[in-house]
């Protein structure tokens, strides 16, 4: 006998119409009778309240029905699975809103640093943009807007460049130091690339696809210009921490 039958057989039992088994179980009166010919199943809430109604415990009331047992253990199944896809969702949000909030008061601190050190809004090369000239050097920074946005989260901190004269350098996160050498910087260089140093000038990082001769003309650069870089770059780590303190 399936559910169906056994609804059927206690609902005369109690001499109940379709209709008025409806209205104690808030369902339509076709609901009942779609259950009682077999066309589809009560819910997991709705099988409870059935039982409670009649007096009959869920194994009477499930047991030899197959296809209900089925389709009821498939619901419970979907059931934890969506429960938990909403904890991960939920888990992710509270998340993102945390991480969103601490990107936005890092950038309130830094717009903040920013106009302390006199630091001007420089939009008219790219939105973001600020600038500060001291004596023959430019310094220059970006502050990443917050919200979504694809750039890698090392990215996100600002960066400080400076110019003096055809001398260019840029200090990242973590204080690493890269040298900027560029024909449109100094007509008379041979091979342009960024090359990461150290706090000396010395570079630290090769390109593996960098040629032998093109190595050792920027080898050759950076010694000739290396107490200039030295000293621009230790006043450039200075003026990030000042950005980002």
């Amino acid at each position: 006998m399936n559910i169906g039958d056994k609804i059927k057989e206690q609902r005369l039992k109690k001499e109940l119409t379709q209709e008025q088994l409806s209205d104690l179980l808030n369902v339509s009166r076709s609901t009942v009778s779609s259950w009682e010919v077999g066309r589809n199943y009560p819910d997991l809430e709705t099988i409870v309240a059935i039982s409670n109604l009649f007096g009959i415990s869920l194994d009477n009331l499930l047991r030899e029905d197959t296809e209900m047992a089925k389709d009821l253990s498939k619901k419970v199944k979907w059931n934890k699975y969506y429960k938990r896809i909403l904890i991960v969702i939920g888990i992710l949000a509270v998340i993102y809103v945390g991480f969103n909030g601490k990107l936005r008061m890092d950038e309130q601190r830094y717009l903040k640093n920013l106009a302390a050190h006199s630091w001007k809004q420089d939009d008219y090369k790219y939105a973001g943009s600020y600038a500060l000239k001291e004596a023959d050097v430019l310094y220059s920074t970006y502050i990443l807007e917050t919200g979504f946005n694809p750039i890698p989260l090392s990215e996100r901190h600002p960066w400080v460049i400076a110019r003096k004269g055809k001398l260019v350098v840029e200090v990242k996160e973590g204080n690493k130091r890269y040298v900027i050498i560029a024909k449109d910087n100094d007509p008379s260089v041979t091979y342009g690339a960024t090359v990461e140093v150290d706090e000396a000038g010395n570079g630290i990082k090769n390109d593996p696809s960098w040629s032998k001769e093109k190595e050792e003309s920027l080898k050759a650069y950076l010694k000739k210009y290396q107490k200039e870089y030295t000293e621009l770059l230790k006043e450039t780590v200075r003026k990030r921490k000042e950005v980002i303190s």
